[in-house]
């Protein structure tokens, strides 16, 4: 049993398995560099969406559906009653979203097939590659010619391109689904101030960064830590030396959720002012790619536009090229670029590891068990709540290895 926990890592990933901690009534430090909320962070600047992306472990669909279980209801309880719980505003909503398609099969990359997925009674098998998130209920996912998402969007008015825009473009069929998104600086600290409230040691702020597993082992010791998280993201290709690990650049524009123009494509149509806000995204040509997807998603006050997936890019900012991609993205999705304003950019990298590592440090001779937890790609959001209950369950030593 641990009964005092030294948790290393302040993204989405180390917080949340922070709380789980303090909530199973183990003592929490919390350590980490810099706060939260500083740039260099990837959760802060993160979409926000619930959707598994670039997460290939197998325990992804497991993790991902742990972390709905927990956001939906937010979501929820936030919609029935606005001054309910005041801590919880603004953290979470669900927002309908369009995934853009050439082709009827849709995706075809292999881990991202559900393959345990049976087609009904005269079903074609080219819908076969579908995830296994798709069959969640409270997701109401569909899958649609664009002329039926046109249909729907009569009613649903959708800020989306219209039926012609996307036959044009080649995007002739639609995933449609609901799912969460999180405000991610809001629910940081959310958490960061739970944390607090619960009475952890929390220095996020520190400006230290370890420099290997034994420093931590060192600096547990003497705060009389008897276990450790390993939350380190991406920098524990450098404090571990994993290979593995690697840094995926994404880049995003922000613009004001509030007021954004929308291009007037169709009087009264979907980019009408009475519109609702929508997620847009494509991996497919001509708009996006496997690598430089196109999507706009709506998060708390802002409108992100992305992006990029770009793994071993170190570059720290937008490269001028990218920028006008980024914009001719957004006025791919709707926005009217000459009037919207941007305000704000951002650069960071995912850490993307072929199999995420959420494991007990085996090799360990200390007395002080460890956790690593990092890894998770494009899928920090999606997975962060299973993540934690996993590494805590580990870390307690409730859950078998």
């Amino acid at each position: 049993m641990a009964s005092k926990a030294l948790v290393v890592g302040s993204g989405a990933v180390g917080l949340r398995t922070a709380l789980e901690l303090v909530r199973r009534n183990v003592s929490v430090v919390l350590r980490a560099p810099c706060s939260p909320l500083d740039p260099s962070n990837t959760s802060q600047g993160a979409g926000g969406l619930w959707m598994p992306f670039h997460c290939d472990d197998p325990r992804t669909f497991r993790w991902a559906q742990e972390t709905l279980n927990e956001l939906l209801p937010m979501a929820t309880r936030q919609q029935a009653s606005p001054h309910h719980q005041e801590s919880e505003r603004g953290l979470v909503e669900v927002v309908p979203a369009v995934y853009l398609m050439r082709n009827h099969g849709g995706p075809t990359v292999e881990h991202f097939i559900d393959h345990s997925y049976e087609p009904r009674r005269g079903q074609s098998t080219e819908t076969l590659a579908l995830p296994g998130w798709t069959k969640d209920p409270r997701l109401e996912f569909q899958h649609l010619t664009v002329e039926m998402l046109s249909w729907q969007n009569i009613i649903n008015r959708l800020k989306i391109p219209p039926e012609e825009e996307l036959k044009q473009a080649g995007y002739l069929y639609a995933w449609f689904f609901k799912p969460p998104i999180v405000n991610t600086s809001a629910m940081l600290t959310h958490m960061l101030n739970e944390l607090k409230e619960a009475g952890a040691d929390v220095n996020v702020e520190s400006g230290h960064y370890y420099s290997s597993l034994d420093e931590m082992r060192n600096e547990a010791a003497q705060l009389d830590c008897d276990c450790i998280v390993n939350a380190t993201g991406l920098g524990a290709k450098e404090i571990l030396h994993d290979d593995k690990m690697v840094g995926a650049r994404g880049t995003l524009l922000h613009y004001d959720r509030e007021d954004c123009p929308r291009r007037d494509v169709v009087r009264d149509g979907p980019y009408g002012i009475n519109g609702t806000d929508a997620v847009i995204m494509t991996e497919e040509a001509p708009w996006g790619s496997d690598t430089l997807p196109c999507y706009l998603i709506p998060r708390g006050k802002s409108i992100v536009v992305g992006g990029s997936y770009l793994e071993e890019d170190k570059e720290p900012s937008i490269r001028n090229v990218e920028r006008d991609r980024l914009l001719q993205n957004a006025s791919n999705l709707g926005i009217n670029t000459e009037k919207a304003r941007i305000i704000g950019e951002w650069t960071g990298f995912r850490p993307y590891r072929p199999t995420a590592r959420c494991e007990l440090d085996l090799d360990s001779t200390s007395d002080i068990r460890i956790v690593h937890s990092y890894g998770y790609g494009g899928s920090g959001w999606t997975v962060n709540v299973g993540a934690a209950v996993e590494a805590v369950d580990l870390l307690i030593g409730t859950k078998k290895l």
